[in-house]
């Protein structure tokens, strides 16, 4: 199932994003909602390898699958051991098993788990994405952010394994330099890294 018709590409955004080619022109904008934009047309939403593809062409064919493109899910209930899915278009759907939900929307504000931190220590937020230092570091303190909530600072690739890589190459220095530490005062206490 797909809000939109399955997109079959071999990476999420273009190769070029995994370095310079693209990066660096990302790196240079200073203006955060344009590197969202950016991000936005770069991965243009969720994708499948072609092999993937070709796999659930075979399960369709053969009967064992079928495809629901184009239906956005609206509500989700577990009733009388299945799953009923409603959709967009008002199709109903009854399941026994979901698989994998993905397509979740990164908003920082929305996560609980930053409430306190998002009190204690305000920062900017563009279209739901924090807005970090070049090392990852929510401003004030010394929490590190990596993931899709990276995404301002790493590029389009933030959420897979390259973006993790990007995202350790800039969050290294700043734990293990205590040059480019916050402040003498927080050097002495523990840094955490959170990945989405």
């Amino acid at each position: 199932m797909t809000r939109r018709y399955f997109q079959e590409k071999l990476f999420d955004a273009e190769p070029g994003w995994l370095g310079p080619k693209y990066l660096k022109g990302f790196g240079a904008e200073p203006d955060c909602h344009s590197r969202w934009e950016t991000i936005q047309q770069a991965r243009n939403g969720g994708s499948m390898t072609p092999e993937i593809m070709t796999q659930l062409r075979r399960l369709s064919h053969s009967e064992k699958l079928t495809f629901h493109e184009q239906c956005e899910v609206v509500g989700v209930r577990w009733e009388n051991n299945r799953w009923t899915v409603n959709c967009s278009g008002g199709e109903t759907l009854f399941v026994d098993r979901i698989w994998l939900a993905t397509g979740t929307k990164l908003d920082i504000a929305a996560e609980p788990m930053f409430k306190e931190m998002l009190e204690t220590h305000p920062i900017e937020i563009v279209k739901g994405l924090p807005v970090l230092d070049k090392h990852l570091r929510w401003p004030g303190c010394e929490l590190f952010l990596t993931g899709g909530l990276a995404a301002l600072q790493v590029g389009p690739v933030a959420r897979n394994l390259s973006g993790a890589r990007m995202a350790c190459d800039r969050i290294v220095p700043a734990i293990v330099k205590s040059s480019i530490a916050l402040s003498p005062a927080i050097i002495s206490q523990q840094s955490l890294v959170i990945s989405e």
